[in-house]
């Protein structure tokens, strides 16, 4: 009966407490996070921001276009998290604009056959198990239009098939981790 009170108890605990939201995805690795920021920078909570990125050229129901999606809506999510209010651009104290960029190694096999008379040469292209990517933000005062803070997050990200909700989460995780030192303190 105890066991079945303490399994009771655990599944409860993780079902009200969820997942621990600074829990980085298994499907990361090497990750990294560098900022700078100028110490004049002060943007107390209450502060609007502007995400001010050109408009996309990718087809809307592309891949491509739900990944900006999830960015901006991790962006808006952390920098409201903070206490920060989304205006228009006019209206804005600083300006935010974001940027992905993402690379894949591969792996080139090259072999020859030894048989004279039967020469031969092939290769092999084996892309590696992940993606190398990089995703830098910088925020930048509206008033003055001078960059004020940059942070970029890379890692390496798994191959993997995974579901919308952990696409999301990664996003999520990567702009937690970005923007953990803004505001400067």
């Amino acid at each position: 009966m105890k066991k079945v009170t303490l399994w009771i108890s655990l599944v409860t605990a993780i079902l009200i407490g969820g997942c621990n939201k600074n829990t980085s995805p298994k499907t990361f690795s090497n990750m990294d996070v560098k900022t700078t920021y100028s110490t004049a920078a002060n943007y107390p909570a209450g502060t609007g921001y502007a995400i001010v990125n050109l408009p996309s050229a990718v087809d809307p129901d592309s891949e491509e276009a739900r990944i900006e999606q999830r960015i901006q809506t991790a962006l808006a999510n952390e920098l409201t998290s903070k206490g920060y209010k989304p205006v228009n651009a006019a209206e804005a104290q600083f300006y935010v604009a974001w940027s992905l960029q993402v690379k894949q190694d591969i792996d080139v096999l090259a072999g020859m056959s030894d048989e004279p008379g039967n020469e031969w040469i092939a290769v092999i292209l084996t892309p590696e198990e992940y993606v190398g990517g990089a995703l830098m933000v910088q925020i930048m005062d509206a008033r003055k239009k001078m960059p004020v803070w940059l942070g970029v997050f890379n890692a390496n990200v798994e191959l993997t098939d995974v579901g919308e909700q952990e696409k999301k989460e990664r996003i999520a995780f990567a702009m937690r981790e970005l923007l953990k030192s803004f505001p400067p303190k």
